[in-house]
This record gives C-alpha cells, structure tokens and sequence, in this order.
C-alpha cells in the first residue's frame, strides 16, 4: 500500500507539472509544432519497444523470484541489461534507416534526432530493476526532481514557435535522467556488467511473447497518432495530442496504481498462495472501480473547459475526441489489471500477446477509413474498439481457466460507484445552470464532485473508503 501511495504521488506529480507546462507550451510553440513533436514521438516509440523487448515485464516477474539472493540477482539482471543494450543498438540503427529512406520523415530529422537519445538512454538506466526491490521512494523523489527542471528549461528557454526543438528534448528528457541516475545508484541492489549472454536464441524465445505483446499495444496504443499525421498532417495531431495528453495523464495514474502489484503478485503466484493472489486481485479491482467510471463521467462532462484551461482555444476541436478517449479509459484500466496483475503472473503471457495483436491490427484496419471520414474523433473511437477487445479477450481466457468473475468484483461497489457517478452529473447540470464561464464550470465543478463523491461513498458505507479512513485516523 505504501508502494501503491508512492507511486500514484509520483504519477500525480507527473500530472500537475505537464498541468502548469503544457497550457504554456500548447500556446507559445502552436498547434503545428506540437503535432510535429508527438508524430515523431509515435514513431520513436515502436523503437523504444524494441529496445526494452519486454525486459521490463519479465526482468521484474523472473529478479523478483530471486531477488533475496544478490549472486543470482545481479547474474540475471547483467545478463537482461546486455541483451537491452544490444537492443538498443539494433534499434538506432533501424530508426536511422527508416528516417533515410522513408522520405517525408527528411524534414523532422531535428526532431528525430533529438528524441533518439531516449532510445539509448531507456536501456542504459534499466528502470526495472529499481520495481524489482520496490524502491518507490528512490522512484518517487527522482520523478519530482526531473519534472521540477524541465519546468525550469522550459520557462527560461522556450519563448517562441521555432523553439519546439527544446520542448523535443523536453519531451524525451526524463528518460534521458532516469538513465543517468540510475546507471548509478541501482549499483546499491546489484553489481550490473556487461557480458556475454549464454543463450541469445532461448532468451529472445522467451521475451518473445512478452515483445509482441508490448508491440501490439504500442500498435493499437500509437497507430492512432501515426496513422493521422500521415494522413491528416500535423494540425489535427496537434489537437488530438491535446486530449491524448489529457486522457494518457489519468491513465498514468491507474497505472501507477496497479504496476507496483505486479512483484507482489508474481511472488504469490510463484509460491502457489493463490488465495492471497484472489485477495490482491479483488483490492485492486475494487480499487480501480472507484476511480475509473468517475474519472471517465468528468472528463466526457467538462471536456471542453478542460481542452480550454489545459491546450486553448485553437485545440478545442479535440474536445469530442476526449470525450470518446474517456470511454477508452475504462476499458484501459480494467484491460490494465487483466493484462499486468493477472496474466502475468499467471503465465498467460501468450493470451496478452493474441489480445493485443487481435487489438494492433483491427485498430490499425479500423483506424485508417475512420480517420479519413472523421479526422480525429474517427482515431479516438477505434481506440475505444481497441481497448475493450483487450480486455473481452482476457475475460473470455479467464472464464475458460474457472475463474468466476464474480470472485473479483464486489457488486456492492458498482453500487456504490453508480449513485456517485449519478451525483456527479447532478452537479454538472447545477454548474452549466448557474456559471457561464468555462474555466469556473471546470473549477467550481470538477471540485465539488470530488467533495461529493467522497460523501457519498461513506454515507453508503463503501468498506474501501470507511477503511482508508479508520487507518489514517488510527496513525494520528
């Protein structure tokens, strides 16, 4: 739980910072320069993949079993941080080659160039490791520490549209710390060295399903932007990066919430304590109930004084598509909990992979005539299709293993979230009644749904919050 807290005070911090920088570089450097910036970030991003080949899956699922023991540790972990540079390598060298001779890609060479270096840079810090000795501490400070300069850099030396190639560097730059910092300090869990790996061909085999599987997503996940500015162009991934940001800032805090589980879990499931496996399961889900659908019902209700505060007013035209990526959110982060804190663990591997190869290729087919009738609304709702056939997939695999679904969600807490969730439009219809203006609706609103979701939960004694309460209580 203290991992858990962390984590999301890390994402959270991640989410105010971009808060304060974003509204300013949306405005200062425009809607085409940003479009520029997130169309080469799509494709940089299919080479990340690569380098990672799902080592920061299985690197933390395999070190944790092992993890008491430092000899074993630190041999598996230099021989995974091998393989990745070696990846990273491959990677370079294939973006090089793409960026040459595909030849609309000539004049974002800047860009690709600079936002290269966090292809380099993600192997070289080997992240994993510190989830692996759960050092969310370490994690959460260093998050706080990079977000707090590159809001620095980004006041004092972006003023002006053609300044875009910082807000670039900017974009890449905390992986480009994260693999300073780390190279460094996770010397304190395992002595990492360069060798020679014994078994290339059986380790490729067995990162395989977990590469594909992280490709697919990738695929499903950025076909969207990719696909639009080939084409749309860059104004409309402009406008529709606004909401991405918006909708994959939420996300990055359902993630935070469920990946610090995925050690714990894998160590239950190791160990055959499949009762606390169920528990850990059940909390989580039960967890990401409460959140998800009402995170969803405010982002659909005040997408448009969001898109205004966060972007301006030239990117108001994505609010539409913010609405439809908050559908998309509550597929991702039940799809989140199947793939990460049950499958893997469980060894279901491969039913990932078929989900999100399932999900890559009909978002990628879907993603292309949708987008030439519906610009980017069009992009937004295939990913709507995308994430709710990841998670079908993993509940139809689920059931086929005697897995009652009941056994994971607790009904009293749909209940729960469905008069909360009502309670929130009431206070909608009462805001847009009584305030003309966007930035109070947003403000006044968005607020006073916190206060009353949280009211209503305790006055139907939802046993989530009563605990959290009673446990804070008791520490004072």
């Amino acid at each position: 739980k203290l991992n858990a807290i962390l984590n999301v005070l890390r994402s959270i911090v991640a989410i105010i910072f971009p808060i304060i920088t974003y509204p300013y570089a949306a405005r200062v450097i425009g809607v085409d320069n940003i479009g520029r910036v997130n169309y080469v970030a799509s494709i940089i991003s299919y080479f990340m993949i690569l380098t990672v080949f799902g080592i920061d899956t299985y690197g933390v699922r395999e070190c944790a079993k092992v993890r008491d023991n430092s000899g074993d540790v630190s041999a598996l972990a230099s021989h995974l941080w091998s393989f990745e540079l070696l990846a990273a390598l491959v990677s370079l060298i294939g973006l090089g080659l793409v960026s040459v001779i595909y030849i609309p890609l000539h004049s974002y060479a800047p860009v690709i160039l600079i936002q290269s270096l966090s292809v380099l840079f993600t192997a070289f810090g080997a992240d994993w490791i510190n989830v692996v000795f759960e050092d969310y501490v370490y994690i959460t400070i260093r998050g706080i520490a990079i977000n707090i300069i590159n809001m620095a850099v980004l006041f004092i030396f972006v003023h002006k549209p053609e300044d875009y190639l910082v807000y670039a560097f900017l974009n890449i730059s905390s992986s480009v710390f994260i693999g300073l910092f780390n190279f460094f300090y996770i010397r304190r869990f395992v002595r990492l060295r360069i060798t020679r790996i014994p078994d290339i061909r059986g380790l490729v085999h067995v990162l395989m399903p977990f590469l594909v599987n992280d490709l697919s997503i990738a695929i499903y996940v950025g076909a969207d932007v990719t696909i639009l500015g080939i084409i749309k162009g860059d104004y409309y991934v402009g406008i529709y990066s606004a909401a991405v940001k918006i909708y994959t800032s939420v996300k990055t805090v359902f993630i935070a919430i469920f990946s610090v589980t995925l050690a714990q879990l894998s160590a239950h499931a190791s160990a055959g304590k499949m009762d606390e496996f169920k528990k850990v399961v059940r909390d989580v889900v039960s967890v990401f109930a409460l959140l998800a659908f009402p995170a969803a019902t405010g982002l659909i209700l005040y997408a448009e004084p969001i898109m205004l505060l966060i972007a301006g007013t030239e990117y108001i035209e994505g609010a539409m598509s913010l609405k439809l990526l908050a559908v998309a959110l509550v597929f991702a982060a039940f799809g989140g909990i199947a793939t990460r804190c049950v499958n893997i663990p469980l060894g279901y591997e491969r039913v990932n992979t078929f989900a999100t190869i399932t999900a890559a290729i009909s978002n990628t087919v879907l993603n292309i005539p949708m987008i030439m009738l519906f610009n980017d609304r069009g992009a937004a709702f295939a990913t709507i299709l995308a994430e709710a056939g990841v998670l079908m997939i993993c509940i139809v695999n689920l059931i086929k293993q005697g897995y009652r679904i009941e056994a994971v969600i607790d009904l009293r807490n749909l209940r729960d979230v469905l008069v909360g969730v009502i309670a929130i439009a009431l206070v909608y219809v009462i805001c847009i009644t009584v305030f003309k203006s966007y930035a109070v609706r947003a403000v006044v609103g968005i607020g006073a749904s916190v206060v009353l979701y949280l009211m209503v939960l305790l006055l139907l004694g939802n046993d989530i919050v009563s605990d959290a309460i009673k446990k804070v209580l008791k520490r004072k």
